[in-house]
């Protein structure tokens, strides 16, 4: 008797499992080169306070990829109550790398009237008049938090400024940029982004026993195709949501190897190629971000805030 023929199959051998795993494996592959990309290109973003200075790193990105990765492997074993628990930590990490670039890039480090006396005419006073240039060391509530946060000193900080390390606030932060606060309007981005914050929170409080079911989905469901669309299509929308964002931001984080190739090579860069973009960055925007709206693609590569050439 062929014992194998009564196995029954797991959730990962489903048709409907390997479908969806080469949807998830492309956003792991295009996080985990997007964060290469950033390191290749030798982008050092820097965060002064009057006593440090603190440079952001890629940890939050890298660390997306690994969580995309544990988003896979609840789902392929039906634990899809665990899965969405995840993506609103995914969502939390790409929003907080996008609001800790927009404090660094509003934050002033130096005194406004020190910079406005800095003499540049003649390079003895300009020598003098840089050598007085004072930090600014009055911090906002946000970059106090940033700043903590860096230091791994979060727990120690007063509730109020501790919440700005909140979702809430990124959201709000990116609202008042005006920015970011157009794009958001102009193709109604929030609309489905609450219903997908509300539909998380249901799982991460286990908000119905019919969320607590779904932690134990097998491959017999007849919803297991549903279940998987929907890991499929929230991830799916969070990481578009992040690259769209990100690019009113600060877009000169998507260029290509291009200007740095011809420079590690002592050769004369092609002229504008600081602002050509990574093939694999092009292929996410036709791919994931144009599906969002029609017109997304357009007023990205026309209001970028870097000006990258977008295709």
């Amino acid at each position: 008797m062929n014992l194998e023929s009564f196995r029954k199959i797991k959730v990962d051998e489903t048709q409907e499992f390997k479908t969806f795993a080469k949807e998830i494996d492309y956003l792991i592959e295009f996080f985990q080169r997007f964060s290469e990309l950033i390191f290749y290109n030798g982008r050092l973003i820097s965060f002064f306070t009057d006593k440090k200075t603190f440079f952001l790193n890629t940890y939050l990105i890298e660390s997306s990829a690994q969580t995309l990765r544990s988003i896979k492997q609840c789902c392929s074993i039906g634990s899809f109550s665990d899965a969405n628990t995840l993506i609103r930590k995914l969502r939390d990490d790409l929003i907080q790398y996008v609001y800790i670039l927009s404090i660094i890039n509003s934050r002033k480090p130096f005194i406004e009237e020190d910079l406005k006396n800095l003499k540049v005419d003649n390079p003895e006073e300009f020598s003098s008049s840089f050598s007085n240039i004072r930090i600014n060391n009055i911090l906002t509530d946000d970059e106090k938090a940033v700043s903590a946060w860096f230091s791994n000193q979060v727990s120690d900080l007063e509730r109020p400024i501790k919440k700005k390390l909140e979702f809430q606030n990124y959201m709000n932060t990116l609202k008042m940029n005006k920015n970011t606060s157009q794009i958001l309007q102009e193709y109604n981005l929030q609309e489905y982004w609450e219903v997908l914050r509300k539909r998380l929170n249901d799982y991460v409080h286990n908000n119905g026993i019919k969320f607590a079911a779904q932690n134990s989905v097998r491959e017999n469901n007849i919803n297991l195709k549903v279940h998987l669309k929907n890991i499929n299509i929230r991830t799916s929308y969070i990481s578009s949501f992040f690259i769209i964002i990100l690019l009113m931001v600060d877009s000169a984080l998507i260029s290509s190897t291009d200007y740095m190739d011809h420079l590690n090579c002592d050769l004369k860069p092609p002229e504008g190629s600081q602002y050509f973009v990574a093939n694999f960055i092009q292929e996410f925007i036709d791919k994931k971000v144009n599906g969002l709206h029609p017109e997304l693609k357009q007023y990205l590569k026309d209001n970028n805030i870097n000006g990258m050439k977008i295709k």
